[in-house]
Parts: C-alpha cells; sequence; structure tokens
C-alpha cells in the first residue's frame, strides 16, 4: 500500500498508484481533491480503492482496479511465496532477493528500453504489493526458505552438530541449538535494518526457542517409536516371521550382553571339555531364558521343543559328573581294583610301620576266642581260603613270601589248625589276618558296588570286627593301617576320603590331618573321596539335581580345595557352572507373568498378548480390520514363537550372531517415524523468527495537486 500526503490528508491507495505515469498520477490526485472538497464534512475520509456502487471508473481507476486483480490472483500467490521463500531465508535473504529483483530490472531494461533504476523501482513495488496481498502464501515461503536453509545446514556434520541435531546427549544438543538459534536470528534481524535493542531480543527468543527444539524434537521421536514398538512385533510377525523371531532373540542376547549375564569363551570351553551339549539359549542370560519361557507358555509347540530339549540334556548331567570327576581325579576311581591298587601304593610306601608290626611279640600267634567265633561265617572262612592266592600276587610286587593257610579241614569239615612235622600247631599271625581282613573289604567293597547292600553290610561287620580284634591286640597294626587316617575314623587313605566325602569335617582340621598324609596316602584320600561323590551322584533319582546335590554348598566347595588343590578345585566350579547355566532352561519353563512383560520390552509374542485383550490388540487389530484378522495375527505370533524356539535350541552361535545383527537393524516403518520426528520438530526452529519479523512499513508519499 501507499500513502498519500494530499494538501495535509492522508491517503491510502493501492500500490498501482506507483506505476502510473506521472500524468496519470496528476490525474488521480486531482480527482481524490476534488472528492475532498465536494465532501468536506469527512476530510479524512480515505478514498476507497473500489468505485462507489452506481459509479463509472476513470480509466486511471480501472488500472489500479487491474492491478489489484492480479496482485491476488495465482500468479500473486506464487510470486508471494516464492518472495517469501528467498528474502526470509536466515542472514542472507535480503541480498538474494535484491539480486533476484536487480537481475529483473536489468533483464526488463534490456527489452522494454525503459530506465533500469525506475524498472527496479517498479519491480520492488510488485513484490511488496504481492506479499502485502497474499500474506499467506508469503508466510508458508518465509517457512519453506527456512527450512531449507536450517535442513542444508544440517545435512553436514559440523552443521549438524552446531544446530544441535547430533551430539554426545541431550543437554549437549540442548545447548548448540540455542547458540547457533541465537546467533542466526541476532544476525539476521541485524541484516534487515534492526536496532541494537532488536538484535538483543531475536537473538534471547532465538536461542530460547532453539534451546527447546532437541528437546521437542526428541519428545516427538520418543512418542513415535513407542507407539512403533507397540506395533513392531505384530508387524514383524505377520509379514516375516523369522526375522521376527531373529529379532526378539537377538534382542533379548543384546540386553543380557549389555548386564553382563551371558556365557564367556572360558565357558564354552569348559563346556566343550566336559561334554556339557550348550544350546543358544544359554549363550543369553536372564533375559534370554524369559523370552523362552514365553514362547513356551503360549504355543504348544514351541513348549515342546523347549521341554524335550532340556529334559533330555538333564538326563545325561549325572554321567557328565562323573566323567569330570573321574577326570579330575586322575583315573576310575570308582573302580574296586583301582581302588586296592592305590591301597597297595599306600601300604608299600608305609611298609616299615606295617614290617614293626609284624615284628611284634603278639603279632607272631593270633587266633583269639573271637576270631573263632568269626570263623564260623562262610563268608569268613572263604576270605581265609583265599588269603595264599591273593597273598601271592601282593608277595611278587612288595617282595615278600606267599603267606600260607594255617587251617584245614579234618574228617567233619570243620576248620582246624594244621601241625608242623614236629607236631607242634600252626597259629596265624598278623600278617595272615591282615590279608584276611584286605579280602574281607574287597569282597565288601563289590557288593555294595553291585548294589548288593544287604551283603556288603554283613562283610563290613566281619572285617569291622575282625580288624578291631587285631587293633587290640596289636597297637602298631592300627598305627601302621590308619596313619592320618585316624583323624577321620577310617582304617586307611582310601576310606578316609570316602568318610570325608559323606560327612566332611572342619575344613582347618581336616587339612592338618590331610597335610600328615605321604604322597601314596593323599593319593588314596582323593580316590576315596572322588569314589564317594561318583557313588552319590550315581545313587541320585533321575530328576534330581546332582549339580546342587554334590557340588554346590559352601562346605563343598572347600573340601574340593583341599582334596583336589586350587588348581583342579576350579576346574570342577568351572563345570559346575556351565552345567548350571544349562540346566537353567528346564527351571525357567514354568507360567509366570514374562509373556505381558516381554511384550512391554517389544519382545514377547504380541499373539499372545492380544489374547488377553492388552492394549496391542486394538492397535494391531485396527490396521487388521478385516475378517479373519485375529486369526492371521495370532497364526504369524504361533509361527514366530516355533522359530524363537528352534533359534534357541539350536547349538550353532551362528545363529545367535545372525539374530543380534538382525536386531541391530531398525524396521523401515520405524525409520520412517524417526524422520517424521525430526520434521514435526523442525518448523519450530523457524516459526518465531518468522513471526517475529516486523512487517514493512508502507511508503508515504507527499503529493501537492497542480493549481
Amino acid at each position: 500500500m501507499t500513502v498519500l500526503n494530499i494538501n495535509g490528508r492522508r491517503v491510502t491507495v493501492d500500490d498501482s498508484f506507483k506505476s502510473l505515469s506521472p500524468e496519470e498520477q496528476n490525474a488521480t490526485v486531482e480527482e481524490i481533491s476534488r472528492s475532498f472538497d465536494a465532501s468536506p464534512a469527512q476530510p479524512q475520509q480515505a478514498a476507497s480503492s473500489a468505485a462507489p456502487a452506481g459509479r463509472h471508473l476513470s480509466y486511471e481507476e480501472g488500472l489500479i482496479e487491474m492491478e489489484k486483480e492480479r496482485q491476488s490472483g495465482v500468479s500473486g500467490k506464487a510470486g508471494a511465496f516464492g518472495t517469501g521463500f528467498l528474502g526470509d531465508i536466515p542472514i542472507v535473504g535480503p541480498a538474494v532477493l535484491g539480486g533476484v529483483e536487480r537481475a529483473a530490472a536489468g533483464i526488463a531494461s534490456m527489452i522494454d528500453g525503459e530506465d533500469y533504476a525506475a524498472n527496479l523501482e517498479q519491480g520492488q513495488r510488485t513484490v511488496q504489493a504481492a506479499q502485502e496481498e497474499n500474506p499467506i502464501s508469503r508466510g508458508a515461503g518465509a517457512v519453506a526458505g527456512n527450512l531449507a536453509a536450517f535442513g542444508g545446514l544440517g545435512s553436514t556434520a559440523a552443521g549438524a552438530r552446531a544446530l544441535g541435531i547430533t551430539g554426545r546427549n541431550l543437554a549437549t544438543r540442548a545447548g548448540a541449538s540455542a547458540a547457533s538459534s541465537g546467533a542466526i536470528s541476532a544476525a539476521d534481524t541485524a541484516v534487515r535494518g534492526g536496532d541494537g535493542a532488536d538484535v538483543i531480543n531475536s537473538g534471547l527468543i532465538g536461542g530460547g526457542v532453539g534451546g527447546a527444539i532437541p528437546v521437542v524434537g526428541a519428545g516427538i521421536r520418543s512418542g513415535l517409536s513407542a507407539i512403533g514398538e507397540r506395533i513392531a512385533p505384530t508387524v514383524n510377525a505377520v509379514l516375516s516371521p523369522v526375522q521376527e523371531a531373529a529379532r526378539r532373540v537377538g534382542t533379548a542376547v543384546k540386553r543380557d550382553r549389555i548386564a553382563g549375564d551371558v556365557l564367556n569363551s572360558t565357558d564354552e570351553a569348559v563346556a566343550r571339555s566336559t561334554g556339557v551339549p550348550l544350546l543358544n539359549v544359554d549363550r543369553g542370560g536372564e533375559t534370554t531364558r524369559a523370552l523362552a519361557r514365553s514362547v513356551s507358555n503360549q504355543a504348544p509347540e514351541a513348549r515342546q521343543v523347549l521341554g524335550k530339549v532340556a529334559d533330555d540334556r538333564f538326563a545325561t548331567q549325572g554321567n557328565r559328573a562323573v566323567d569330570v570327576i573321574r577326570r579330575v581325579a586322575g583315573g576310575s576311581v570308582d573302580d574296586i581294583g583301582y581302588q586296592d591298587a592305590i591301597r597297595t601304593a599306600a601300604r608299600r610306601a608305609n611298609k616299615p610301620a606295617y614290617d614293626a608290626a609284624y615284628k611284634a611279640p603278639a603279632a607272631q600267634q593270633m587266633f583269639s576266642p573271637r576270631i573263632q567265633e568269626l570263623m564260623q561265617s562262610p563268608s569268613f572262612r572263604a576270605a581265609v581260603d583265599d588269603a595264599p592266592r591273593r597273598s601271592a600276587d601282593r608277595a611278587a610286587v612288595e617282595g615278600f613270601k606267599e603267606i600260607g593257610n594255617p587251617f584245614t579241614r579234618n574228617s567233619q569239615g570243620a576248620y582246624v589248625l594244621k601241625r608242623s612235622a614236629d607236631g607242634t600247631l600252626v597259629t596265624p599271625n598278623l600278617q595272615f589276618w591282615d590279608q584276611v581282613q584286605r579280602n574281607l573289604r574287597s569282597d565288601m567293597d563289590k557288593a555294595f558296588a553291585s548294589g548288593d547292600r544287604t551283603t556288603g553290610a554283613e562283610l563290613k561287620a566281619l572285617r569291622d570286627s575282625l580288624v578291631e580284634e587285631l587293633d587290640t591286640a596289636v597297637p602298631q597294626f592300627r598305627n601302621a593301617r590308619q596313619g592320618a587316617a585316624a583323624f577321620f575314623g577310617a582304617d586307611d587313605a582310601v576310606e578316609a576320603g570316602k568318610k570325608f566325602a559323606g560327612t566332611p569335617r572342619l575344613v582347618p582340621e581336616a587339612r592338618k590331618a590331610f597335610e600328615k598324609f605321604t604322597p601314596a596316602e593323599k593319593a588314596g584320600f582323593q580316590t576315596g573321596y572322588a569314589s564317594e561323590l561318583i557313588d552319590r551322584v550315581k545313587a541320585s533319582g533321575d530328576r534330581t539335581n546332582v549339580i546342587n546335590s554334590v557340588f554346590k554348598s559352601q562346605a563343598s566347595r572347600e573340601s574340593l580345595e583341599l582334596v583336589f588343590g586350587p588348581q583342579k578345585a576350579k576346574a570342577l566350579e568351572a563345570y559346575v557352572r556351565v552345567e548350571d547355566i544349562a540346566d537353567r532352561l528346564r527351571g525357567s519353563m514354568g507360567n509366570s507373568t514374562t509373556a505381558r512383560q516381554l511384550v512391554e520390552l517389544g519382545l514377547g509374542a504380541g499373539g499372545g498378548y492380544a489374547l488377553s485383550g492388552g492394549d496391542l490388540t486394538g492397535a494391531v487389530i485396527g490396521g487388521l480390520a478385516v475378517k479373519g484378522g485375529r486369526a492371521l495375527q495370532n497364526r504369524a505370533e504361533n509361527q514366530v514363537m516355533q522359530a524363537v524356539a528352534k533359534m534357541l535350541t539350536s547349538s550353532d552361535p551362528n545363529v545367535i550372531a545372525n539374530a543380534v545383527t538382525q536386531a541391530e537393524k531398525s524396521p523401515a516403518f520405524m525409520k520412517a517415524l524417526e524422520k517424521i520426528g525430526d520434521v514435526l520438530a523442525a518448523p519450530s526452529r523457524t516459526v518465531p523468527r518468522v513471526l517475529g519479523q516486523e512487517q514493512r512499513q508502507p511508503l508515504e508519499i507527499t503529493v501537492t495537486p497542480r493549481q
């Protein structure tokens, strides 16, 4: 618009007035002046740009009306948008628009031959008029110009950091955005002719709005992401069940890795060396097992797969434990022959003590009334009869003569003592009865090992009675046989180890006794201890966790270190850890609220949650609001859960690696939601600056009509 000052009166006319020739402008002013003279009662009435009703327009008025129509038409709106786009680019906008206007004036002058300055002035008037007639188009262009400028700057790494698009955290992004927005707004106001106060105000407003932009954007993106995460499991299940299964498995494993609740390379190596069949569910942690529990609770097919694998693996736990114990102990410690060999080695190492006991005066003739009573037992007599043969085997190794049998049978079949050539009785000595008690112990061990506990107990009672009689008569024999094993109330180191495994005493006290053993006795102690552990494992029920019952108490851990030493104890502990982890799958198969919790994490079976009537049902069914939509959703979820079960029960670690990779890939529609969040947040940077622009003041012209 243009304001005319005609004889002291201010009159606003359309800017098309400026496009009239001087003669036409004067004629228009004269006509307005005459209208003032004809209406003295209304000296300040503005001349309407439109002709009064019933009045014919002059030529000049017609030109004005035509120009107004042109400015408010399609071309005027496009011009307002374009000039708003260019002129409101921050800082450089006025220069860009001015350059365009000057270029247009120069081209027009070459075409019509008119003066360049006149064409430039005319172009500027046209731009201003179009913007004033089309404020909405002009505002849209201004916003678009700002978005284009900020978008281009934000596409670079440095620009993105400066605008607060990228950064370490939300606080640093907000600070960078506030600083850059404040600086741009202040500079833009200065370029457009604002004074110092205007520049300061623009900087403060721009900085405040800029600081809020990252927060606004984060809020929008979080809200859209939350919506996406709620529907993602079901959308992916319908589109690609296998990929969705991999996403859920991979996400669970990633969360467990962040928490540090996963198998490490040492665990993997221990599992390989001890024969523990690891599955991918073991390579995760609690979240991964919770996922297994979720799909097991909701899909019968998945439960069947998981349950069978867990039960089959558990059924072989005892065999693995026995093999590991044998390996740590150094041999088939539960074998009777192996134990006898260990005992023989211990006795050989303790031979001086045995020789001293055999030479004791009381050891030369031993056939007390109590022993005579024991001779009534067929089992006892069998051990007596077998003494020469078994002693011959020992004699060949230990360097003594075969022990003869001093008994013979009379005509009635009764056992009687033999007589020598001179007619004297041949009485048994300690060495003979020592061989008999060994025979009884060997037969006793075989009976117990075969499961015949009744026979084993009877043989043990016979042996205990004989040994007690021998110890009483020859105390040196007790000392030779027991040694440090006396602390454990045992006859020898092997039996001491067995007793210690069954009822471990205070480890500090047991350690003192153990340190008194000879190396051979220590080996015997280890053998007996390991043998008893194996017996306990074998005696456990099929559904008993032998790891918990045998290895996991504090007393058991301390005893293992005492018997086998720190290094072997750590090897056993490593095995126990892996076996325990492997059995957690079986323990995690019960019902719980895991399904609901995993759905909220974006991991669980969306179909299962939908069946319970949760909010996810409405969100998904709204997108599947066709006949069969719910059935499609549930069928897809069932396929996902079966695929999850197969991945978790696979032993191939590559399946887990691929699943984690899949989890790191954001679905396409989730990426689209993030972009939408950025787009919705971006205008908040430009609107305050655009709205804060002061409107250009109308041009005021003072005109004195010709007299």
